[in-house]
């Protein structure tokens, strides 16, 4: 897209498989779509967050640019990446959804677009910009030639209430999201006042 920021983010026309992804879920998650999308894409557009005032300030945001609200149910975009098996998964990641949960680890299935993807890795969390988020993820899928079984993806679809001319794009990253950044800030914190404990040892 012109708008695609200069970042070292690639981008994707299709999720992009690990190399440790078993075969049937390469399948699954990565074919080519063989179907129409649901309906014409949405005009969108990427910008940078200049408000001070929002949670995202210095980064990114996902606005519709269209020229009519956006009525719920309506596809937005698929939410690509790379997909991994959780033993793959980074506990840093901000981008890593879920798309099969097994109790086998190897067997559970994630999509992470830190360093890949498409328009949708710039949705931001609605909390501090929208009363509620006005878009959500979901699946959709389709029928593989040869009764292979169906193919999915993870996809952003209009909430709701809609979307209305010039709003950001937001979903829930879901209290879990939240609880593991607060983890990982605690952690930081502790490393952060045993460091600086060290060095006052040192220089007492």
């Amino acid at each position: 897209p012109p708008d695609w920021p200069s970042t070292a983010v690639t981008y994707l026309a299709v999720p992009s498989p690990s190399a440790q992804l078993p075969k049937d879920a390469r399948l699954t998650y990565c074919s080519p779509p063989l179907v129409p999308v649901p309906n014409q894409p949405p005009k969108l557009e990427i910008r940078k967050i200049i408000q001070k005032s929002h949670p995202a300030f210095g980064e990114f945001g996902l606005f519709y640019v269209g020229k009519h609200k956006l009525e719920k149910g309506t596809w937005i975009r698929d939410y690509l990446g790379y997909v991994h098996t959780e033993p793959e998964s980074s506990p840093t990641s901000s981008y890593d959804l879920s798309l099969h949960r097994s109790n086998i680890p190897s067997s559970s299935i994630a999509i992470d677009a830190t360093s890949m993807g498409n328009e949708s890795r710039f949705i931001n969390d609605y909390r501090r910009i929208l009363e509620k988020p006005n878009a959500e993820f979901e699946t959709r899928e389709w029928e593989l030639p040869g009764a292979r079984g169906k193919a999915v993806r993870m996809s952003v679809w209009a909430g709701p209430k809609g979307i209305g001319v010039g709003e950001e794009i937001c979903v829930s990253y879901g209290k879990g999201f939240w609880q593991e950044r607060s983890k990982e800030k605690e952690k930081i914190e502790k490393k952060v006042r045993e460091w600086s404990d060290a060095e006052g040892t040192e220089h007492a």
